[in-house]
């Protein structure tokens, strides 16, 4: 289960698809997706195609399959580059 404050509906939304690919059970997925559903890699990456709820679901079968065990990890970033005094 992820663990973080879901105090918007916006972060329960996040919050409840998180723990639907963390569970590794694609039942848990499936009825948070929409019908019209579509996967697109932003930027565009040839190999991975725009993909449909079906499809999607499909996919992550496969990764799902030889998958034992998820974990997510939040990490905080620094900023790149310090100025100058």
């Amino acid at each position: 289960m992820v663990d973080f404050d879901a105090n918007t509906p916006q972060l329960k939304a996040v919050k409840r698809l998180a723990d639907a690919y963390i569970s590794l059970d694609l039942n848990n997925l499936e009825p948070l997706l929409s019908k019209d559903y579509r996967y697109e890699a932003i930027p565009a990456i040839p190999e991975i195609p725009i993909q449909t709820k079906e499809s999607h679901i499909q996919a992550w079968k496969e990764v799902y399959s030889v998958v034992s065990k998820q974990e997510v990890r939040i990490r905080h970033w620094g900023t790149a580059f310090k100025l100058a005094d």
